[in-house]
């Protein structure tokens, strides 16, 4: 007698299915959910989440209501002559909404493992929110991805108590191979119940154990290293002009020069510990932003760059307003034309050097990107490590990526938020002298974060002193270290 496979193709075809359909449809929720701070959240993610805590016949039932031929998707379906109930497209639904659980909350997880100043640096370069998921998220999220997407599958394979509520057990139409195993139990025939079991096992385990060697492999190709060197490079003065001792800079309310041009920043935010006042303008200069940790200087980059919002002021550059609360203005990060380099540089880990410091480029052609990459390898001294990724490069070649990264974009303000601190000693003097070279070129404003009152002296030409998300002080930098004006700033 020739074994009935109904089961098998059933299960499969439904499995199939409800995989395709939470994948998306899980992929989509969690997306949206990991930027949603309503204060529904934790309503919304418990009914998204219930198909995983309530018992299989209870969602059965619940579902056997809504598709019934009384419930309200029911009526609406009988009005095209379809019914869904005791079908093999309610055993997909079923199935679907059982495992849906297990793709949200994996791809959730997923996502919000990958560092958010990823997200956010692309946000500098231009991407939109579109281009940041599909080229920074998604690819990063892949490993928690796909194993959602076997736990999804083997959960709907094996999906009994909601299967037989909506759809039934009839034979070569809706029994799946868990209901083919309890009926067989039930009709004694040990042989078919340990064929459909060992046919499910052999399923979802195969899937498991490949998803698990294909992530090890994963993680081994990301966090293998292969460090390189750090060519050391001859310091140059400033910005190739004579230092010059300005003059004396009160803390008042910033105003910009006749011309417009310059940044200015006027701007208040709440935090947890304090509250951050920042009022400074700056043109074709380096500011320094100086102070302990905690002072405020990073938030104040993080602002500026648009990465964060101010509770109220105002943020202008170059007579463009970038921020302004009384007239609800806000631009969005990647409109704003400012570059920010963060302390650990933030380079995406699944692109190479060249696709690092293309990343920005985007809008233009092909033969031009490449060639604008090639100018900054060749101005950073980075020939040669087009094709490496950043794993296999020292730090302070990944600072001079960053940098380079940060450059293409041609931003009008450059933020450097501590670049130094991931680097030892003799890393930070060599890297130190590359971006006195750098800054020195550059035409726009730039605003470089440190603690180190030396790394301060040697990079910026004037100088703010922050404490407690306050500006002590604001002047040149010989003013301010040859004469401080307050104890807490000397």
């Amino acid at each position: 007698m020739t074994a009935d496979l109904s089961p098998l193709w059933i299960s499969l075809k439904t499995a199939g299915l409800a995989t395709i359909a939470t994948f998306f449809t899980g992929l989509a929720t969690a997306y949206w959910m990991l930027g949603y701070r309503g204060r529904w959240k934790s309503i919304i993610e418990g009914i998204l989440v219930a198909p995983l805590i309530l018992p299989p016949t209870v969602v059965g039932f619940l579902l056997l209501l809504l598709f019934g031929k009384n419930g309200p998707l029911g009526q609406l379906t009988a009005q095209f002559d379809f019914t869904i109930v005791f079908t093999w497209y309610a055993a997909a639904i079923a199935a679907t909404v059982v495992a849906f659980p297990l793709m949200y909350k994996t791809a959730l997880g997923a996502f919000e493992q990958v560092d958010s100043r990823l997200l956010q640096v692309a946000q500098t370069l231009g991407a939109s929110r579109g281009r940041i998921f599909w080229r920074v998220l998604l690819p990063l999220s892949v490993p928690g991805i796909l194993a959602g997407t076997t736990l999804a599958f083997a959960r709907a394979l094996g999906e009994f108590g909601a299967t037989l509520m909506l759809a039934g057990n009839i034979p070569g139409q809706t029994q799946t191979m868990p209901m083919a195993i309890y009926f067989a139990v039930e009709a004694g025939a040990m042989n078919e119940a340990w064929l459909w079991t060992a046919v499910i096992m052999t399923t979802s385990l195969s899937g498991i154990i490949a998803v698990n060697l294909w992530q090890k492999h994963y993680e081994r190709k990301i966090q293998s290293s292969s460090p390189g060197a750090v060519e050391a490079y001859e310091p140059v003065n400033g910005r190739g002009q004579k230092s010059k001792s300005p003059q004396v800079v009160p803390l008042v309310k910033p105003e910009l020069a006749d011309s417009g041009q310059g940044l200015l920043v006027d701007i208040e935010k709440q935090l947890a510990n304090f509250t951050l006042n920042a009022a400074f303008t700056a043109c074709q200069e380096t500011l320094g932003l100086l102070g302990g940790s905690g002072s405020g200087k990073s938030m104040t980059l993080r602002c500026i760059a648009g990465v964060e919002t101010p509770t109220r002021g105002r943020i202008i550059l170059n007579g463009q307003t970038l921020f302004d609360a009384k007239k609800r203005i806000n631009l969005p990060a990647h409109q704003r034309k400012v570059s920010l380099v963060f302390q650990n540089y933030a380079l995406f880990p699944h692109m190479s050097v060249a696709q690092n410091i293309a990343f920005g480029l985007q809008h233009l052609p092909k033969p031009l990107r490449s060639q604008k990459v090639g100018q900054l390898l060749v101005g950073l001294k980075l020939q040669g490590y087009s094709d490496r990724y950043p794993h296999q490069l020292s730090g302070g070649q990944q600072q001079r990526v960053a940098l380079a990264r940060a450059l293409a974009t041609e931003p009008e303000v450059l933020l450097l938020d501590e670049p130094f601190s991931a680097l030892d000693t003799y890393l930070r003097s060599q890297v130190e002298r590359q971006l006195i070279e750098i800054l020195s070129t550059y035409s726009g404003v730039a605003l470089f974060v440190t603690h180190n009152l030396e790394e301060a002296y040697r990079v910026c030409e004037k100088l703010m002193v922050m404490s407690g998300g306050r500006a002590i002080a604001f002047d040149s930098k010989h003013r301010i270290f040859e004469h401080p004006q307050t104890v807490r700033v000397a």
